[in-house]
């Protein structure tokens, strides 16, 4: 009996069991955890719209809707993510999405969406908005960001618009972080191929007598020198506030000087 148990063949049916017993294991592990996966406890029920701001360009039931998370019928282990974020990185004013899986049956979704830095007039007289990348998006509602500066004859040309774009774009933040921003605000900015950049800026009058509309004539090359042309600016617009001047046009392309048409009323 001894000499039986050492067998070769005992061995074998050991090791045979021991397999058969880790597969039934495995399986029996397996199986358990495939039903917890697709348990009605992991359905999803809830889409949670996080940390929206207040004057959002689009509210929380449509950003719900774009994202068309199937609710009630989708186990939150088997939700494509990705799939969710393409198709909600198809609305003009979405930048960014994240996208999470809150257990046991919420989804949470946090949008960011692009900052309009100025309004375009396309070649057909359409208004978009513009962000800081220069990329261009959705009509304009006038009823939302009334104040931005318009963008007028950008070229038809698709690359040497962008160029045109951008550079009139770091022109405008350039002038709100300067000096003149405190005395001056830029109504528009307007592209000439013979004339270059010209921008319609509007300034108090003082003493009650509302508000002076000049244009300022820029040049082609609005990105150089700046610092000294705005300097210049900044010292004619505040002499034209202080004495309630309203100029009709201001030339600001000459070089070191600055040459100044007064309107004939003033």
């Amino acid at each position: 009996m001894k000499a039986f148990l050492q067998s070769p063949g005992f061995d074998s049916f050991k090791r045979i069991s021991v397999i058969c017993l880790t597969i039934v294991a495995l399986m029996t592990v397996g199986i358990g955890f495939y039903n917890v996966l697709h348990s009605p406890l992991f359905t999803v029920r809830v889409v949670e719209v996080s940390d929206l701001p207040e004057n959002s360009p689009v509210d929380a039931q449509a950003i719900t809707d774009l994202a068309a998370v199937p609710v009630d019928v989708t186990n939150l282990f088997d939700l494509d993510l990705h799939r969710i974020e393409t198709r909600m990185l198809t609305h003009p004013w979405v930048r960014e999405v994240l996208i999470s899986k809150r257990f046991p049956q919420t989804v949470s979704i946090t949008v960011v969406f692009r900052d309009p830095k100025a309004l375009i007039q396309k070649p057909n007289g359409d208004l978009s908005y513009v962000d800081s990348n220069g990329m261009i998006f959705s009509k304009v509602n006038l009823m939302s960001q009334p104040d931005l500066p318009v963008l007028t004859g950008i070229s038809k040309n698709h690359e040497v618009a962008k160029t045109q774009v951008l550079k009139a774009l770091q022109f405008l933040a350039a002038w709100d972080k300067s000096k003149l921003e405190r005395v001056s605000q830029i109504s528009s900015l307007s592209y000439d191929t013979e004339r270059g950049f010209r921008a319609l800026v509007t300034y108090p009058l003082g003493r009650g007598r509302g508000q002076g509309r000049t244009m300022v004539h820029l040049g082609q090359e609005i990105d150089a020198d700046f610092e000294n042309m705005a300097d210049r600016l900044r010292h004619v617009f505040a002499y034209l506030i202080d004495n309630g001047i309203s100029a009709k046009q201001v030339w600001a392309d000459l070089g070191k000087k600055v040459v100044v048409k007064i309107a004939r009323s003033s």
